[in-house]
């Protein structure tokens, strides 16, 4: 029989399908880095644990701030301090609890403070003012606070927006102009929905806005913010509008079923949906150089963690790919603030009652995975074929580097670890260029999981893999 083979020389993204996608694409893959120049499978940076024994509730909201640091607003009211050397600390504990919308504004008193919300509180305090706090909630801009008349929510969401600090507030906007002035109820919405997330896009504030009856649906609408009510409005299907983004595209993830659709009021479509789903927190999203990433948990498949999607160069394709697992990865993963400082990308999360907020690690690499799409058989075969072996085709393996290989036939059953000649299960031979696994097995379909083990930050790197079939 004449022997022929598959070769897959291109690692793009992942696909919506298991069997097709655009080229490069494959069904899944962990912690793999596809968006730097070589096209080839590596492993992405790994990520280091920076509040441990600091950070003691889910940070919802990291806030950069013009002193430098950042700020971290937690659900059981902490207000965390965190340096640009990456230290955290505790610098205000609020009575009221959760806090629900936080962001910087600046007010024509010449100075910068920072507002956050309670359940129904607006509260701030002048950045940097007092290092030990003692000025939360003086006057700001003639203004005695905490304003004590917003609408209880889950949400206070915040952004500086065409000129004013936007502030969701159940069905309607709240508004922080920059003479100081405060209004509760800028404008109205709609009765039966409620202000989750918001945007600044040109000379409009974008607002997501779920159904407050339970029905799967929101509304993403645009103001002007001086017109009495709202200039334009949209239906989306499929869920509450979690989160919304702008990069090259306006996107915004949508529902708990890890939906990523085009947010800009003409294409309110599903671009691609997340395998095992899950969903954003409202902050869980962040423009990382062109790219969008969404921090998502809940995932049934236990791949909660940081997904991209879109392209940082014209000429490539915009696709999906699992940047960083959170934890895990496990479907108990609640995914709070995901921001960018600087350099530095942080992602604050719970998992099974325990708190994290993690910085992707320059110095070390996270174990890849990597699933192939159904491989099929070649059309006009009178006969069932053999598979394998399979051949990673590497650059020279670094010291302390594996790989493994595995595979599953007809879509039946685990993946099965593939053998080297002589027994082993892992190829760690230094400066090793090819792994030959081997299989020898029948199916119509053929799938390949490649498990990349780095050395601290030292990562194999395999441009072809090539399966022969006879």
């Amino acid at each position: 029989m004449a022997q022929k083979s598959f070769v897959i020389k291109s690692f793009t993204g992942m696909s919506e399908f298991e069997d097709k996608g655009l080229p490069g694409a494959f069904k899944y893959g962990q912690s793999l880095d596809v968006r730097k120049t070589t096209d080839s499978l590596s492993c992405q940076q790994g990520v280091v644990d920076e509040g441990a024994g600091v950070v003691v509730d889910l940070v919802r909201f990291i806030i950069p701030c013009t002193d430098t640091n950042s700020y971290g607003f937690g659900n059981a009211g902490k207000i965390y301090k965190r340096t640009s050397a990456g230290v955290w600390s505790v610098v205000y504990t609020d009575t009221d609890g959760a806090i629900t919308g936080a962001a910087q504004w600046f007010l024509n008193d010449g100075k910068e403070y920072l507002f956050w919300a309670t359940a129904t509180k607006l509260k701030c305090k002048e950045i940097p003012g007092n290092t030990g706090w003692s000025d939360v909630n003086a006057n700001a801009g003639g203004q005695a606070y905490p304003k004590t008349n917003l609408t209880s929510s889950t949400y206070h969401t915040m952004v500086q927006a065409v000129g004013s600090l936007m502030i969701c507030n159940g069905n309607f906007l709240a508004m922080v102009g920059y003479d100081g002035s405060y209004t509760p109820e800028a404008v109205d919405i709609y009765p039966t929905e409620y202000t989750k997330t918001l945007i600044e896009r040109g000379n409009y504030v974008v607002i997501g806005c779920p159904k407050d009856n339970d029905v799967p649906e929101s509304d993403i609408v645009e103001w002007n913010t001086t017109d009495n009510s709202i200039n334009t409005r949209k239906n989306v299907k499929g869920g509450a509008i979690n989160a919304l983004i702008d990069t090259d595209q306006s996107l915004m993830q949508v529902g708990t079923k890890g939906a990523i659709y085009y947010g800009d009021l003409q294409n309110v479509l599903p671009i691609v949906m997340i395998h095992g789903g899950g969903y954003c927190d409202v902050a869980s999203v962040t423009n990382d150089d062109g790219l969008a990433l969404f921090g998502i948990g809940g995932n049934s498949s236990d791949r909660s963690g940081i997904y991209s999607y879109g392209r940082k160069e014209l000429n490539r394709d915009r696709t999906l790919n699992m940047e960083y697992l959170l934890g895990t990865g496990s479907n108990d993963v609640i995914s709070g603030a995901l921001c960018k400082v600087g350099s530095d990308i942080l992602m604050c999360y719970e998992e099974s009652s325990s708190f994290y907020a993690d910085r992707v690690d320059s110095t070390s690499k996270a174990t890849g995975y990597y699933y192939s799409l159904d491989l099929k058989a070649p059309t006009g075969l009178n006969y069932v074929p053999i598979w394998g072996p399979v051949i990673l085709n590497m650059k020279a393996l670094p010291a302390g580097c594996s790989v493994e290989c595995y595979y599953k036939l007809d879509k039946d059953g685990d993946f099965i670890q593939a053998k080297l000649e002589g027994g082993d299960t892992t190829f760690s031979s230094t400066d090793g260029t090819e792994a030959v696994f081997l299989v020898g097995e029948k199916a119509k379909v053929f799938e390949v999981e490649l498990k990349l083990t780095p050395s601290t930050n030292e990562t194999p790197e395999i441009p072809q893999i090539e399966i022969l079939i006879e």
